[in-house]
Order: C-alpha cells, then sequence, then structure tokens
C-alpha cells in the first residue's frame, strides 16, 4: 500500500489543504493534549467534590465561580491589550501546573485544611472551561477566517473531542493503577508540557500565518452602558450575548439535576467515577465520530438553521426532566447536550465570531465569551438558590423550560435576519464603492478589441443629440442609419427606437452591443431595454454565444428593464463549465517548464476565468440585487464572509455549481469538485490541452496556445502540424502570424518571434503599463506602430501640435527647451522604458518642450484618441498615468 504524507491524508479525507495544513496540526496537537489531561481531571474533581463535599454545594460554588471569573477574566482583558493570546494561555496552563502539583503535596500530606482543596480544585476546573473557550479559540480564529471555520473549525473540535474520549476512557484504569489522587500529578505535568510547547512554537506560527484579526492597538473599548446600541446595530453581537446567555443559565440547572441524580444512583466514590468515566468517554467518542460528517449539516441545513438545533434540544431535555426524573433522561440530557454543543452549536459558534466588524472582534471574544457566560452561571446559579427552599430539584426543569423557549424564538428571528448581518459585516469593511462606481458600466469584459476600428476612426467630438431630429426619424430611415459609417448618427438611430420600439431594429441593436463606440453601446442598450418582455427570448440565445463584452450589455439590458422571466439556468450552465475548463487547461499548463509562452499563457487563463466569473455575478446580478457587491467583497478582506451570504443568497442548485470556483481551496479540488456535477475532460494531456486551447473560441488563447507549440513546451511539435495549419487561415492576423511561426519553427526553419509577442513584452517596461493583464497589453501592442528615429531627428517639436504618444523602446532622446536657438537647454536626457507626449493628450496644449533622438532610437507610437480608447476600457491605464504624474510633482516640490 502506497504510503500517503500526512498533508495528502488531511486533503484527501478531512478537505485540510496544504496551505491550512501546518497551523491546523498545531493547534490541533495543542487541543487534543489539554483536553486529554482536562478529561481526567474532570472526571476526578467532579467524583472528589460530590463524595467528599457533597452535592448541596454545588449551586454556591457555581456562585462563586462567576465572580472568580469575572475577576479574572477581568484581568485577562488588561493584559490581553499588551500580550498575545497565546502567551495568555500559555502563562496559565503554567500557573495550574503549579497549583495542581501543590494541591497533590497537600492532599498526600494530610494537613488539617485539606477538606478545602475541594472547593479549590472545583473552581479551578470551571474557571479553565472559561479560559480555554476564551483563549484556546482566540488562537484558532486568528489562524483560520470565517470560510476555513466551515471546514476545520469541526475538525479542530473533534481534536479536543478525541482528547477528552481517551481521557475520559483512560481515568479508570489509571486511578486503579496508580490512585485517583494521582491524577493531579499528571495533570499539572501535562499543562506544563503544553505551556512549554506554546511558548517555544506559537511566535514562529504567527509570523508565518499572519492573523485575519485586527491588530489589538485598534480594538475598540466598549462601556457597559454602549452595549444596548451594538446590540441593536449588530445582530450578530445580539445573538451570540443571547447564545452566551441563556445555555450558561440552563447549564448550571440541568448540571445540578444531573449530579443529583448521579449521586443518587452510585453510591460509592469508585461506582460513581467509573460510571463518569465510561459515559463520558462514550458521549465524547460518538461526538468525536460525528465531528467528521457534521460539514453536511451546514451545508444541507446552512449556519444560520443549524443554530436552532441547540435551543431545541434543551427544551427536549427540560420537558423530559419535568416528565421523568430519572437516569435515563440525564444521561440523555448529558449525552445530547454535548453532543450538540460540541459537534454542532460550538463550531457553528467559532464561525459566527468570524464575521464580527474587526474593531468589536477582540472585545468580543473576552466580553461574550468570558464575561456574558458568567453572567449566565452566575443567574442560573442564583436561581437555584433562590428557588431551591421553594420549589423541588425535578421542578426547575420547568423554571429553566422558559429560557429555552425565548432561546428559539431568537435564533428563529436571526435566522431570518442572516442574510442581512452578512452584508452588514462586508458593508462595515468600508469598500470603496465610489472607486467601484467610476468605474466604466461597459467594461471589456473579456472581449477582444476592434483594433481596426481604434487605427482608423476619429474621436468623437460631442455626446449623441437626442433632440427633435430623433423624434421626427422615420423607423425606416433609422434602420438605414444603424449601419452608418459615422458613431454619432448610429447613436440617433438607436435612440429613435425607444419610442418606435420596431422589431426589425432588435437583431441590429444587439449586434451594436459590441460596438467601438461607448455612446453607441449606450444608446443600443437604451433602445433595448425599452422593448420589454417580449424580446426576451430572443436576447436569451444571443447571450449564449455573444462575445463577453456583448454578454455583458445584454445582461445589463434584462437588468434595466427588470424582465423576471430571465432563464438565467441555461447561460450559468455554459458559463460554469467553461471556467471549470479553464482551470483544467490552467492545472495542465502549470505543469510545464515556465518558458515565455507558458508564463504569457498562465496568465491570461487566470484573467479568463476572472472574465468568465464576472460575467456569471453580473446574471446573477439580475434576480439578486446584492450581487455587485459581493463580487466585489471576493476581492477584499471579507472575502469568507461574502462566499457565506452567495451561498445563502443564490438557488440552492447553484451551489455545488459556483461555490468551488471561488472557495479559497486547491485548484486540483475545484476541479474535482466541478467534475462530480459537470461532464468535464477527465484526462487532460498536454496534446489535448493544446489541441482544445488553439481550436478555442478566445482569439487570444488561440496565439498563445500556438507561441506555447512554437516553443516546444507542451510535446513535439510535429504532433500539433494538422491543428496549427488550421489556423494559417484564421481571421485575426496575429493568431495567422504566430501559427506561421509555429509551422516554421516545426520545419526548423530559423524564424523571429512574433511582432505581437515582442511588443507585449517589452511594453511590460512601461510604468504607464504596470499591472496590465496579457489582454490589455495585447489590444495595446494591436494598435501600436513602430518606428526608428535617426540620431539629430526632431520627434516633437516646442510649439507645433501633438497627436501622439511616444514609447521609447531602445536609444535616447534629449528634451531641449528653445531648441535651435541660442540660449537653448538642455532639460533632461530618457532612454528606454520612458515615454513623451502624455501632456499633450490631456491639455491639448502644444508641446513646451523639444524632443530630439541623440542615437538611433526605435520608439512605438500610440495616437491620441487610440490612447483615450483604451483608457476607457482599462481604466487601469489611467490610474498608473495619476501615479506618475503625482511622483513627478512630488520630485518638483521636493
Amino acid at each position: 500500500m502506497r504510503w500517503i504524507p500526512t498533508r495528502d491524508l488531511l486533503e484527501k479525507y478531512f478537505k485540510i489543504y496544504s496551505h491550512e495544513s501546518a497551523n491546523f496540526l498545531w493547534i490541533s496537537l495543542i487541543s487534543f493534549s489539554i483536553f486529554f489531561v482536562t478529561a481526567l481531571f474532570r472526571n476526578y474533581v467532579d467524583t472528589a467534590f460530590l463524595k467528599r463535599f457533597g452535592a448541596s454545594y454545588i449551586p454556591t460554588m457555581l456562585v462563586i465561580n462567576a465572580g472568580l471569573t469575572f475577576v479574572f477574566m477581568a484581568l485577562m482583558n488588561r493584559l490581553g491589550r499588551r500580550f498575545q493570546d497565546y502567551s495568555l494561555l500559555a502563562w496559565s496552563l503554567a500557573g495550574y501546573s503549579f497549583a495542581s502539583i501543590s494541591i497533590y503535596i497537600v492532599i498526600k500530606g494530610d494537613y488539617g485544611f485539606v477538606h478545602l482543596v475541594y472547593p479549590v480544585l472545583y473552581q479551578l476546573l470551571y474557571l479553565l472551561d472559561s479560559i480555554l473557550l476564551v483563549y484556546l479559540w482566540n488562537i484558532a480564529g486568528d489562524l483560520f477566517d470565517a470560510r476555513q471555520g466551515k471546514r476545520v473549525f469541526p475538525m479542530i473540535t473533534a481534536a479536543q473531542v478525541l482528547g477528552s474520549t481517551l481521557g475520559s476512557f483512560f481515568t479508570k484504569p489509571f486511578t486503579l493503577w496508580v490512585g485517583q489522587d494521582a491524577v493531579l500529578l499528571l495533570f499539572g505535568f501535562g499543562c506544563l508540557a503544553v505551556a512549554v510547547y506554546l511558548s517555544l512554537t506559537a511566535s514562529g506560527m504567527f509570523r508565518a500565518h499572519p492573523t485575519t484579526i485586527a491588530p489589538k492597538s485598534t480594538a475598540k473599548v466598549v462601556r457597559l452602558r454602549e452595549i444596548p446600541e451594538l446590540m441593536k446595530r449588530y445582530p450578530v453581537i445580539r445573538y451570540l450575548i443571547i447564545t452566551g446567555l441563556i445555555p450558561n443559565i440552563l447549564l448550571p440547572i440541568f448540571f445540578y439535576q444531573f449530579s443529583v441524580i448521579s449521586n443518587a444512583t452510585f453510591t460509592t466514590e469508585q461506582s460513581l467515577i467509573g460510571f463518569l468515566s465510561v459515559f463520558r468517554g462514550v458521549t465524547t467518542f460518538t461526538t468525536f465520530v460525528l465531528l467528521f460528517f457534521v460539514g453536511r449539516v451546514y451545508t444541507s441545513l446552512g449556519i444560520a438553521n443549524s443554530s436552532l438545533i441547540q435551543p431545541l434540544n434543551f427544551a427536549l431535555v427540560f420537558g423530559g426532566l419535568t416528565a421523568s426524573f430519572h437516569i435515563v433522561v440525564a444521561a440523555y440530557g448529558q449525552f445530547s447536550s454535548i453532543l450538540v454543543q460540541r459537534a454542532i452549536a460550538g463550531p457553528v459558534n467559532k464561525i459566527l465570531y468570524s464575521i464580527i466588524p474587526g474593531d468589536l472582534a477582540i472585545w468580543s471574544r473576552t466580553f461574550i465569551r468570558g464575561t456574558v457566560l458568567k453572567v449566565g452561571m452566575l443567574t442560573g446559579s442564583l436561581t437555584m438558590i433562590i428557588l431551591r427552599p421553594v420549589i423541588s430539584v425535578r421542578m426547575l426543569a420547568v423554571v429553566a423550560l422558559v429560557p429555552a423557549l425565548y432561546w428559539i424564538w431568537e435564533t428563529w428571528v436571526f435566522r431570518r435576519r442572516y442574510k442581512t448581518v452578512l452584508k452588514q459585516v462586508i458593508v462595515e469593511k468600508q469598500i470603496d464603492f465610489d472607486h467601484v462606481d467610476s468605474m466604466p458600466r461597459f467594461d471589456s469584459g473579456g472581449a477582444a478589441m476592434d483594433t481596426g476600428a481604434l487605427m482608423n476612426r476619429t474621436p468623437t467630438p460631442s455626446p449623441v443629440n437626442r433632440g427633435d431630429s430623433v423624434c421626427s426619424m422615420t423607423a425606416t430611415t433609422a434602420l438605414r442609419m444603424l449601419s452608418d459609417g459615422n458613431c454619432d448618427a448610429r447613436a440617433e438611430a438607436a435612440v429613435s427606437f425607444v419610442a418606435s420600439q420596431d422589431l426589425r431594429a432588435v437583431s441590429k441593436l444587439t449586434h451594436m452591443l459590441d460596438d467601438p463606440d461607448d455612446e453607441v453601446r449606450k444608446a443600443a442598450i437604451e433602445a433595448l431595454t425599452a422593448y420589454g418582455e417580449k424580446i426576451l427570448p430572443f436576447l436569451e440565445v444571443c447571450l449564449m454565444e455573444a462575445a463577453p463584452r456583448t454578454k455583458q450589455s445584454i445582461l445589463e439590458v434584462i437588468r434595466l428593464s427588470g424582465m423576471e422571466g430571465f432563464e438565467i439556468v441555461p447561460f450559468l450552465g455554459k458559463e460554469l463549465a467553461s471556467a471549470y475548463n479553464t482551470l483544467i487547461h490552467y492545472r495542465c499548463i502549470d505543469k510545464m517548464n515556465g518558458s515565455l509562452g507558458v508564463s504569457m499563457l498562465k496568465q491570461h487563463l487566470i484573467e479568463l476565468n476572472e472574465e468568465t466569473l464576472r460575467l456569471v455575478f453580473y446574471a446573477l446580478w439580475v434576480n439578486h440585487a446584492d450581487m455587485r457587491l459581493m463580487y466585489q467583497a471576493l476581492k477584499s478582506e471579507t472575502a469568507s464572509i461574502a462566499i457565506e451570504l452567495i451561498e445563502t443568497s443564490i438557488r440552492r442548485e447553484l451551489i455545488p455549481y459556483l461555490l468551488p470556483l471561488i472557495d479559497d481551496i486547491p485548484v486540483a479540488e475545484k476541479i474535482e469538485r466541478g467534475r462530480k456535477v459537470l461532464p468535464l475532460v477527465r484526462y487532460a494531456t498536454s496534446e489535448r490541452v493544446m489541441t482544445l486551447l488553439v481550436d478555442s473560441e478566445d482569439p487570444l488563447s488561440r496565439m498563445l496556445a500556438l507561441f506555447v507549440i512554437a516553443e516546444g513546451e507542451a510535446a513535439e511539435t510535429e504532433v500539433f502540424i494538422p491543428i496549427i495549419e488550421s489556423r494559417l487561415n484564421d481571421k485575426f492576423a496575429f493568431v495567422r502570424d504566430v501559427a506561421q511561426y509555429a509551422i516554421d519553427k516545426s520545419y526548423g526553419k530559423g524564424t523571429e518571434m512574433p511582432d505581437i509577442v515582442t511588443r507585449m513584452q517589452k511594453l511590460k517596461e512601461f510604468n504607464i503599463f504596470e499591472g496590465m493583464g496579457v489582454r490589455e497589453l495585447h489590444a495595446i501592442a494591436s494598435v501600436l506602430t513602430t518606428e526608428i528615429f535617426e540620431p539629430g531627428v526632431v520627434m516633437i517639436r516646442q510649439g507645433e501640435e501633438n497627436s501622439s504618444i511616444y514609447l521609447i523602446v531602445s536609444g535616447k532622446i534629449a528634451i531641449f527647451d528653445n531648441y535651435g536657438e541660442e540660449n537653448r537647454r538642455e532639460k533632461a536626457t530618457l532612454g528606454a522604458g520612458n515615454f513623451l507626449g502624455e501632456l499633450s493628450l490631456f491639455t491639448g496644449l502644444p508641446p513646451n518642450a523639444t524632443c530630439v533622438a541623440t542615437e538611433q532610437t526605435q520608439a512605438y507610437i500610440l495616437r491620441h484618441h487610440q490612447f483615450q480608447e483604451i483608457m476607457r476600457v482599462y481604466p487601469q491605464i489611467g490610474i498608473n498615468l495619476c501615479r506618475f504624474f503625482t511622483l513627478k510633482l512630488r520630485q518638483v516640490q521636493y
């Protein structure tokens, strides 16, 4: 049998991926170790207290513990502003080690005050629960985000439960072998070992994996009087306070009832510790097994629905105890409450903590997990003390049933508001909506630009005139003008169909959605929107085969016109299948050597996948108003919350198709999940993938795949000769050129690299094109012209009109003031990677200097109107120019 490395095993069976495995193994080892020794300690303390001190003192002990926890957690909270959570946990465990070993010495010394150590042990045990709940889970929350938590937190809980299971089963044989009090030594040395391990390794783990929680210096200090307002403003905080308060009111009541029933049923100390060890061991083992399937509960029910399980179970338990106050009912209550808490409620609450706004996250950890829990415990304990003289222990179940029912109601309300909660968290992260709104509504959408149109057309001087001429235009005239060479005429004709709604124009208007002129495209959208539902079937058909830019415009028409009958599934099915196939192609190419062509093709496939997802979310935006917000949030620090909101918003049948594409999982896992729901390529060999790419609908994919074949990275070039030859007559010239290059290479002919590839590589050297994708670089390279300037040639003359930007590829250019005159002055010398003529582009004024080649200079030339068109489609260039001008201004000022 083949040995499976630990990381492969985690990924294959537990869906813990390679970038998460180190964190997971570290926190799981710590959790297992702590809970193993704590299980022995718990069984010992519960037994010793009941038999050596008395069950009647439990309510009083819980009241004392609540007060003690208030003081201790307040101190820890103050220390937490200066020290990391892992340091506080390590110090606490070291303190427990010292305390337990000291108490063992006192017990064995049989001092006169020995009976007082059992209340002390009881306080230490239940204080430890609070410490672990806050600080151990704080560490886990820092290592994993909310989305990862859905997979990882149940597995961390499983490590804790496994430790508790083994510790519980180990209790009885250990105490029979070395005596009951020796548990204190084992617990003490175990805590010390974990404390040392934490101190030695934690800082390194967090340096390698920075936390997602806001820095402690930015944490908000919340006063008690501000909490009601926070609960009103943030439903998630209100719900977490409720789920921290009510269970801890109910748990002391149930624990007291369980202790009374157990103490009465098992009369000797050995029989009681034996029962507790076996019963708790079986309970925790069952919980451990179920934790491996709990992810399916989240998937089928969702986080909000899963939250209902715990309050419903408490209502059932207290209803059962009211009817029958018996060990069987008590055992079921203990079993089910532990099972639900650890397998479902615990992980669910940990995930909910991850969606609290960042500046409140640290406060919520200590206040809700610490203070609120102890307020609940104090309330439950005082309730028992007050009511014990009045009612029986059994009737306390009736009292507990009331808050359990209220808890169900609160959870039901939260369930209905869950989507609003997720959206609120994303909005609170202050996404730059001004930037979002400033982006062009109709970007390239992944479409190859019509470079011929950019080369030949002249700039549009003014927007469309929608005056009386539009109103008076006949439908026949307007139909003829839709094919006019003048963009203003086409736009004017398109707008006329807003009123006439002549169906003869629909087909032409749809084709105009890919027009290179923005005003024409907007006019076509406005006209098609006016037609309404009657053209929806036609638009749905066009949507399936149109260019990406046209698809986005069609979706805009459907959204703006409010077409409720839009059949989104066929379109999404095609686009999502395309996205998965792109991932398959990427994974195959990623295994090739890192040549120029492979690098460019990989980057292009990543961008192509992003373009497809953008179209998918644009389609979802038609029926879901929040999808635009979600798409932006996927690129921010709230990505995990955005995915959770998407999962709760879209139709359930779409979830298996879309979620793997946007989730933070490896590419191989994305593909594997896609194969379960879609008929995708099973055997993605390099020959098959490259052939598919050369035959793809996207011309840039065809070009880059041909270039990779020509480089000989995919396989022997001869294998691809048939598919290469099929592209020698491609309708795009740049594809034909690269196909010819590949053919020449396959026959061993010496040939230069295709000019389009050379240009794309050279453009990367210019800072104004920094951050451009492969498609953008190709679009720009397609409209450039190349010119050689001999030494002494004037490229730009001061005071004379200039209509071009010059990108210096090689050589040097001197910039002069008053060139040709006696008082001329050389201002600067520019070399490769610099550019000229950008100021005239924005100001429209003649150049204020003369630029002269001082040696043979090669330059790419881009006309101003072409550059303006490109900036409309690719606004990143404009952002880069703003950065460039800002740096130049700063140099002048300083």
